[in-house]
C-alpha cells in the first residue's frame, strides 16, 4: 500500500487481476472436466452404431410378394428386424423370412409370424397360444433353477422365445441361448442380452 506525505493511503500493489484470474482457472477447468468426458463416452457411441435401416425395402419387397399382412419392425441398436402377423401357409412364412434375410444382410430376422390357414384361424391361434403358455412355464423354471431369473427377461410369441436383460458374459450368454433352444416347441431363438454392447444373435 502506497501513503502520500500526509500518510493518506492512495492505492494497492499487487491485488489488483487476482479475481480475473481465478475465474478463468475455473472455466478452463470446467473446460478440461468436459473434454474428458467426452473422450471417455466416446469410444461407447462407436461401439453402439446403429445397423442401416432396412424396414422401407423390406416392406416394400413383401407387398411386391403379395405379403401385406406380414408387419416389419426393426431395432437398429440391437440389429434386428422382427416379422409379425398372419399368414395362411408354412410356405408364405417362409417367403416371408427369406425376402428379409436378402435384404436385412447380417442383421438378425426374428420370425414370429404365425401360420392360420385359411378357415381354421381361430383353432391354430388358440393352439399357438397354448404352445407359447407352455414355453413361457418351461422356460422360466428352468431360469429359475439356474439362478437367472433376476438379470434374464423373454418375450414368447408364435414359438419364438426373444431373450433381454443383462449378463456377465459371454459364456453366461451363449448358455442362457442354448437353455430357452432345449425347452419342447421352442422353433427360433433371439438373443437380445447384453454383455457390454454386443448385437443380438438367433439360434434355431
Amino acid at each position: 500500500m502506497l501513503f502520500n506525505g500526509n500518510r493518506q493511503c492512495v492505492g494497492t500493489i499487487g491485488r489488483t487481476g487476482r479475481p480475473d484470474q481465478r475465474r478463468v482457472m475455473q472455466s478452463m477447468k470446467a473446460v478440461a472436466i468436459g473434454l474428458i468426458a467426452f473422450v471417455i463416452t466416446l469410444p461407447l457411441g462407436c461401439n453402439r452404431q446403429q445397423a442401416p435401416d432396412v424396414s422401407s425395402d423390406i416392406r416394400h419387397a413383401l407387398d411386391q410378394a403379395g405379403l401385406k399382412n406380414v408387419r416389419v419392425s426393426q431395432d437398429r441398436v440391437k440389429a434386428v428386424v422382427s416379422l409379425t402377423g398372419d399368414v395362411a401357409t408354412d410356405a408364405d412364412k417362409s417367403r416371408a423370412e427369406t425376402i428379409a434375410h436378402s435384404i436385412a444382410g447380417d442383421q438378425v430376422v426374428s420370425n414370429e409370424i404365425g401360420v392360420r390357414p385359411n378357415g381354421d384361424q381361430s383353432t391354430a391361434r388358440k393352439v399357438d397360444s397354448d404352445l407359447d403358455s407352455a414355453v413361457d412355464k418351461n422356460l422360466d423354471a428352468m431360469l429359475v433353477q439356474h439362478r437367472l431369473k433376476d438379470n434374464v427377461r423373454y418375450d414368447v410369441k408364435n414359438g419364438v422365445v426373444t431373450l433381454k436383460g443383462n449378463v456377465a458374459s459371454e459364456a453366461q450368454r451363449t448358455s442362457v441361448e442354448k437353455l430357452a433352444k432345449n425347452v419342447p416347441n421352442v422353433k427360433e431363438v433371439v438373443n437380445e442380452l447384453d454383455v457390454k454392447t454386443q448385437r443380438a444373435t438367433t439360434r434355431r
